[in-house]
């Protein structure tokens, strides 16, 4: 599975060496490659900027598996479109059945649980 390092940097970044979170902000939010990274980070090496940028990763990664915020995140993304899309409905037909409530209000509950 990719991970989404742009997110992951934005949720945990302050977490990671300078280094590491220039080279992985570099290589995910500006697209650089290994070379203009090596550049941009002083003229270091391209094995060190490679090197800093997969310490990065896999910090992310280890904080992602350990506090998981990233998926609670997509989890919770998720179920406030389901709840959009009901209220759309809802809007759109005025005769709707109270099952489209019920089911909106559930969703709702689950959203303010999770956070």
């Amino acid at each position: 599975m990719e991970e989404n390092y742009a997110l992951l940097l934005d949720i945990y970044g302050e977490l990671l060496s300078k280094n590491q979170r220039e080279a992985v902000d570099l290589k995910y939010n500006s697209d650089l490659s290994l070379s203009e990274i090596a550049e941009e980070m002083g003229g270091i090496s391209r094995p060190a900027a490679n090197d800093a940028r997969k310490k990065g990763e896999k910090h992310l990664k280890e904080l992602e598996e350990a506090l998981g915020n990233a998926r609670r995140l997509k989890l919770v993304s998720e179920k406030i479109e389901r709840a959009r899309t009901i209220v759309n409905v809802i809007a759109e037909n005025s005769d709707e059945n109270s099952e489209r409530l019920s089911e909106l209000l559930e969703i709702l509950s689950e959203i303010e649980a999770e956070m």
